[in-house]
């Protein structure tokens, strides 16, 4: 059975979190009257929009719902659509399309909707980069639920033993590992999240491929 492997985007495929957590960090600030600082911030990294309003209405008590969140990040600039800088991490395209002609199937999950996933990979050039892509609302429960990874191993036809998951955020790490799946704790972007529950940690796109196409040859 080919190996597959699947890669979180932001933070994995694109360096966003840091754009992400200031624009979260600023819409609590505007919107909430809430400050927080970039750490606590760092909390609701991979999480989706239903994810994230569950945490902050717990954790600040601000009683909001995902639709009412969702209208006030609206009047903000989306990081898919209008970020003039978005750009692939550095050698995240080459290392994707080796992999493919390699016959490892090539997945990307994410907890974010597929009409901004597939906007912004139209926008970096990598629309072509994957066999199947999984988004935030093609399952029930995002991560740092096991879902999006079960939903993608199915779409492969791919047992858990299989298969990698390259995650630079700890929810998506969780998520990677509740679905029994090796995971891959990434450090290449320029925030770099803790990932304690990663199988390994891996810091560049050279790294990763030498490690998927020989294990050994990483330690």
């Amino acid at each position: 059975m080919a190996k597959c492997v699947m890669f979180d985007f932001d933070g994995v495929i694109v360096d966003s979190e840091r754009y992400g957590l200031e624009l979260f960090m600023r819409l609590m600030k505007e919107q909430f009257s809430v400050d927080i600082s970039f750490e606590d911030a760092e909390h609701v990294v991979g999480f989706n929009t239903a994810s994230t309003v569950d945490y902050i209405n717990r954790e600040y008590g601000v009683h909001v719902t995902a639709e009412e969140y969702a209208e006030r990040y609206g009047l903000y600039d989306n990081f898919y659509v209008d970020y003039p800088g978005i750009r692939p991490i550095e050698g995240a395209p080459g290392c994707i399309r080796k992999l493919r002609s390699d016959g490892f199937r090539v997945g990307l999950v994410s907890s974010t909707c597929a009409v901004l996933i597939l906007t912004a990979l139209d926008r970096i050039g990598m629309a072509d980069c994957f066999d199947f892509i999984v988004t935030g609302d093609m399952v029930e429960n995002s991560k740092p639920a096991p879902d999006p990874y079960l939903k993608g191993l199915a779409i492969a036809q791919t047992d858990a033993q299989d298969a990698f998951v390259v995650e630079d955020s700890t929810s998506g790490v969780h998520a990677g590992k509740a679905a029994g799946i090796f995971t891959i704790g990434f450090k290449a972007a320029s925030v770099r999240l803790p990932t304690p529950e990663a199988d390994i940690e891996l810091g560049s796109y050279a790294e990763l491929y030498r490690f998927l196409t020989d294990p050994k040859s990483v330690t």
